[in-house]
């Protein structure tokens, strides 16, 4: 009998269905239909807390029948007076599903009743979800936990959440909001597809949509600086600044910003010879032949044997972080993207102890057809359908970076393009997404980030203002710079005169191109 069984049984009777009861330290909840509840303990937290108001603080365990998890949600519920009667759900990264509590402070402060789960990947916090380790249970994929992964989980935390807040509150949450970024954003979009009815407004930026693909996309710079050569980060430096030297203009004004990455035909062959100063090593160093095949392979992507494949590094998006480098007394090696060597590691080969650093392209091709194989099934984004989020009344708005080197927008981009053909029509009425130049991952890059896509939605579900544009601006070494983001596929053109840092001197036209 396993440890969970034994807490199910002693656990159950104690939490049967009873009055709700308005108090923090005696809140009770129904049962649930999905899952069995194995504990649950709320607290009172102080306005002195960091969140900086008084909050209940709810700590919930569950299983799934057969599936032997323990998945831990957590739920803050601010003081009566303080609720701004609306639930907002908070996503993960990387492979974790979970938002920190230092996200979650916030969003409380603010008089949202707000909610995350880990999901189970924790172990009951005997691990760090982030490594992936929970992938593997005794030498085998753990499909209940990949299930929670994808959406089963923050499904049932925004149920409980959505019971807990009637029980505190005496009434249901008005409006239901989720957001997240990255893994958070893939959340947002399954929570969509999987869960139509949990939310009324979904923010999910950069998302890492088709995860079967992206994920062992993440680690392929890695294989190819392997199997071939590492290049000290300054001649991956000089490629990034030659790159933005001769695509910014192609958008109509040079301002800094690659606004049409679709329109950059760069040849990485234009550097080869050339003689650059280098930190790293110490001394100049001569871009040679095996860097420029390095490069040309990270910019081109991989694609397998049998065709499948993932983008490449898009124009403008800086090489650190997908193709990270150490250099040690002269000497360069990779240093691979943790949750993508960690998904080759657990996600695919079963295979803690795999040898990442020594993958050739052969075993490569050959793992990352099995990801696909694996992983489509749960993971998966090749039949996309709203249909029932759109009939729900709901409104799903992403921002994607241009600059973004780890999930390229161009995955967001063939999603929109999916759904389209699926949904055969304009998506504009329930589905928005804006296309950021110059952003990275989540945020950072060189161009404006968007400020506050949240409001934004707020706006769109509760009063109908449906976005045209997303304001975004950011301050980088004492340049501010304004931009109204454009509603995919309309794109930013300058209109030929003003400040070039200024979102007023930018409209925006239905004229991009295939990418």
């Amino acid at each position: 009998m396993s440890f969970l069984t034994t807490s199910l049984l002693g656990s159950l009777a104690l939490y049967r269905a009873v009055q709700a009861s308005s108090s923090c330290n005696n809140l009770q909840l129904p049962n649930f239909k999905d899952f069995d509840l194995l504990s649950l303990q709320a607290i009172e937290v102080p306005a002195t807390s960091p969140a900086s108001v008084a909050f209940c603080n709810i700590t919930a365990t569950l299983t799934h029948p057969g599936d032997d998890d323990f998945v831990i949600a957590t739920v803050w519920l601010p003081a009566k007076s303080s609720w701004n009667g609306r639930f907002i759900a908070l996503g993960g990264g990387g492979l974790n599903a979970e938002a920190s509590a230092s996200t979650m402070q916030p969003s409380v402060a603010q008089g949202w009743a707000a909610g995350s789960t880990d999901a189970g990947l924790s172990l009951n916090r005997t691990i760090s979800s982030g490594t992936g380790t929970w992938a593997l249970r005794d030498g085998e994929i753990n499909w209940p936990l990949i299930t929670n992964f994808a959406h089963r989980s923050m499904h049932d935390m925004t149920v409980i959440a959505k019971a807990a807040a009637k029980a505190y509150y005496g009434k249901k949450a008005s409006y239901s909001y989720y957001s997240g970024c990255s893994t958070g954003g893939r959340q947002g979009y399954f929570a969509a597809q999987y869960h139509p009815e949990d939310f009324d407004g979904i923010v999910a930026n950069a998302p890492a949509l088709h995860t079967p693909r992206v994920s062992p996309g993440t680690f392929w710079p890695s294989v190819v600086m392997g199997n071939i050569a590492a290049p000290p980060q300054c001649v991956f430096q000089a490629y990034f600044d030659a790159i933005l030297e001769q695509c910014d203009p192609l958008d109509g004004v040079v301002d800094g910003l690659i606004s049409r990455p679709e329109k950059c035909k760069f040849k990485p062959n234009s550097l080869k010879g050339k003689t650059i100063d280098c930190n790293e090593t110490g001394s100049s160093v001569t871009i040679a032949e095996e860097y420029v095949t390095v490069v040309e392979k990270v910019l081109e992507g991989f694609t397998s044997s049998s065709g499948e494949s993932w983008y490449g590094l898009p124009p403008g998006a800086p090489f650190n972080g997908i193709a990270n480098v150490r250099t040690v007394n002269g000497t360069t090696v990779p240093v691979p993207f943790g949750a993508g060597e960690s998904w080759m590691r657990y996600f695919v080969a079963a295979h803690p102890s795999l040898d990442t650093a020594s993958l050739t392209f052969e075993e490569f091709d050959e793992l990352f057809d099995r990801s696909v194989e694996l992983h489509t099934p749960i993971l998966g984004t090749t039949k996309p359908d709203l249909t029932k989020f759109r009939k729900a009344g709901g409104k799903l708005l992403t921002w994607h970076g241009l600059g973004d080197p780890l999930l390229t927008h161009e995955g967001t981009v063939e999603y929109w393009r999916s759904l389209q053909r699926t949904m055969k029509g304009s998506l504009e009425d329930f589905y928005r997404v804006f296309l950021a130049p110059g952003v990275a991952h989540c945020g950072g890059g060189y161009g404006p980030l968007p400020s506050d896509p949240l409001a934004v939605l707020i706006d769109w579900v509760e009063k109908r203002n449906a976005p045209k544009t997303l304001f975004a601006q950011s301050t980088i070494n004492g340049r501010t710079i304004a931009r109204n983001l454009c509603r995919y596929p309309e794109v930013l053109t300058y209109k030929g005169k003003g400040d070039i840092n200024s979102a007023e001197s930018f409209t925006c036209k239905s004229c991009r191109g295939p990418g």
